[in-house]
């Protein structure tokens, strides 16, 4: 049957180096690692935290994956039927979410050998596709929204088998001489698939890949050297939620299996090979970073190097906030000294208000902060800035008195110019002429001011004093305008 089932296409090549992944279904791992898994076992469950921009905080990211009684959850073979279901309908440009198949030309493309045992394995993985159920929260990336989204579905929402000894099977067809088979892809994928949520993938490179943790490594770090050529993770979260290794493992247990797929790759001459102690960097007691770096493409060195008193100087400071020796003086090494301080800063100032983001681990959160460059929360205030703020005030409040003091002066000015003005007019006046001009100021006096005037005193002194000037005063403007 397999062998009827056999036909060349000139239009589907085999060698597909440039082939395609859609960016979601890298990220987690969409089955275990295991070719067989325990029979009651049905869920499969991935959590990580990311910094999201738009929000402007940390999110959790959560993708839970359900099997059916029927055929259980998807195992590490049926991830490659997938990705091989992914190049047969980039073949067909994304154009349709129902794509037409043969099984040979898929086991073709999947690089299986065309025997019985092959069709069987593909048929199950199919059937297990069909059932599984994706639950995401906070995990599904909408392109044409630029936003993380929840969404649930299944991957494959028909599947159709056609059997070339079984022409009765009514499936449709191309050619009137070729029966095919055909699937159809959920919504939500293939609609990610057309607003072009896809990266190359070397799909040859990874059918070479023996180990399933190398192939499951090389999709999900292949999607982030995108970005840049070297990435460091938090040990525990890479290996649980996007290498999918057993949470029953600790620290010791995940680089021992993480170790083949990672020499796999360092052979392959994609991953830059590196010492266990650069590999994995611990930074406090329980706490472990893993390094990967691709290779051929060398790390930039820090932009300002650190000159070496300043360096121990930082390394000291990294030390005090609990981060342990050998990441601080590889953190110095590599990262400019204004970033490290900048992120120290930011680290004390998070740490004294009590923050849930340091609460957990303040010396990973410290590191990841200098090495991610954390955008800090927007009331925080640098010393740097808070020093601009107060010059600004002080040159302010500097600038404010001189206006009033250069007010006061003037108004001085003007009074001591009107007092001699007015001594020069009482001056020029007989003693008769001031009587007559001080009893006309008092008959221009207010109420409050005749009954000041009225109760002696000083006050009243003080008062015959004011009306007697403001009088004078209007005289003289007086006679200046006559003139």
């Amino acid at each position: 049957m397999e062998e009827q089932e056999r036909i060349e296409s000139d239009s589907m090549p085999m060698k597909i180096n440039d082939g395609r992944d859609e960016l979601n279904l890298a990220e987690f791992p969409l089955c275990a690692l295991a070719h067989r898994l325990r029979p009651d076992q049905k869920t499969l469950h991935f959590e990580d935290r990311v910094w999201d921009e738009l929000r402007g905080e940390t999110i959790t990211r959560q993708l839970t994956i359900t099997g059916s009684d029927a055929y259980g959850l998807p195992t590490a073979l049926d991830d490659e039927v997938l990705l091989g279901l992914i190049q047969l309908t980039r073949f067909q440009q994304f154009a349709d979410r129902k794509v037409r198949f043969t099984r040979y030309r898929l086991i073709q493309i999947l690089g299986w050998r065309n025997e019985s045992k092959s069709y069987e394995r593909l048929e199950a993985s199919l059937n297990r596709w069909t059932g599984v159920t994706l639950y995401y929260r906070n995990a599904w990336w909408n392109k044409a929204k630029r936003c993380w989204v929840d969404e649930k579905f299944h991957v494959l929402d028909n599947v159709w088998l056609c059997h070339q000894s079984d022409p009765s099977s009514g499936a449709e067809t191309d050619d009137d001489s070729v029966l095919q088979s055909a699937f159809v892809w959920n919504e939500v994928i293939f609609r990610s698939f057309q607003t072009g949520n896809l990266k190359s993938i070397d799909f040859d490179f990874f059918k070479e890949l023996k180990s399933a943790i190398a192939k499951r490594l090389y999709r999900f770090l292949d999607k982030r050297f995108f970005q840049r050529s070297r990435w460091e993770f938090n040990l525990k979260e890479f290996a649980w939620e996007h290498a999918g290794l057993s949470r029953g493992y600790d620290s010791s247990d995940l680089k021992r299996k993480l170790r083949p797929g990672i020499s796999e790759l360092e052979h392959k001459g994609y991953l830059q090979p590196m010492p266990e102690a650069a590999r994995y960097l611990k930074l406090c007691s329980g706490d472990w970073r893993v390094v990967f770096e691709r290779a051929g493409e060398p790390v930039e060195p820090a932009a300002h190097p650190v000159e070496t008193g300043e360096s121990e100087a930082l390394a000291a400071a990294l030390a005090e906030r609990g981060v342990m020796s050998s990441s601080a003086r590889e953190t110095v090494k590599r990262y400019p000294a204004e970033r490290i301080k900048s992120q120290i800063e930011v680290f004390d100032w998070l740490v004294a208000r009590r923050d849930p983001k340091v609460s957990r681990n303040p010396p990973g959160f410290l590191v990841s902060a200098i090495r991610g460059e954390y955008v800090p929360p927007p009331e925080f205030v640098s010393r740097e800035e808070l020093a601009r703020r107060e010059k600004a005030a002080a040159d302010r409040k500097r600038k404010a008195e001189q206006r009033q003091r250069k007010r006061e002066a003037l108004v001085a000015a003007r009074e001591s110019s009107q007092e001699q003005a007015i001594s020069e007019f009482l001056a020029a006046l007989s003693s008769g002429d001031r009587q007559r001009v001080e009893e006309e100021s008092r008959k221009h006096a207010s109420g409050l001011e005749r009954s000041l005037l009225k109760a002696g005193g000083s006050a009243a002194m003080a008062c015959r004093k004011a009306l007697l000037d403001r009088h004078v005063l209007k005289q003289i403007r007086a006679g200046q305008v006559k003139t």
